[in-house]
């Protein structure tokens, strides 16, 4: 863990429910407002709380991250996703072609 200044200690109360308030001056360096996401990251011994990031942003805290593998992986998925939806409208339309000339043979 990182050294830590006492000027950025602060504490909280957690409630019943398991609330706790995130002191104001913190809400406001990292931009959290209501509704805003937030991120455990439980570590040996204690709990990171952070604003979401971008994967990128992890690196350091998530060895085994390889981002561009990650990203060509997704891709390839994309990839392979809009292939199987090209594929459906495919047979769609040929479906829609086939009932059309059985139609026109019934008329």
């Amino acid at each position: 863990m990182e050294d830590i200044e006492t000027e950025d200690i602060e504490t909280a109360i957690m409630s019943t429910k398991g609330q706790v308030i995130i002191p104001a001056r913190l809400r406001k360096k990292y931009g959290l407002k209501k509704g805003k996401k937030i991120v455990f990251i439980e570590e040996p011994g204690y709990i990171k709380v952070m604003p979401p990031t971008d994967l990128r942003s992890l690196c350091g805290s998530w060895p085994d991250l390889d981002v561009d593998t990650l990203t060509k992986e997704i891709i390839e998925d994309r990839e392979r996703d809009a292939e199987i939806e090209r594929e459906r409208e495919r047979q769609i339309e040929g479906q829609i072609e086939k009932a059309a000339k059985k139609n026109l043979k019934k008329k």
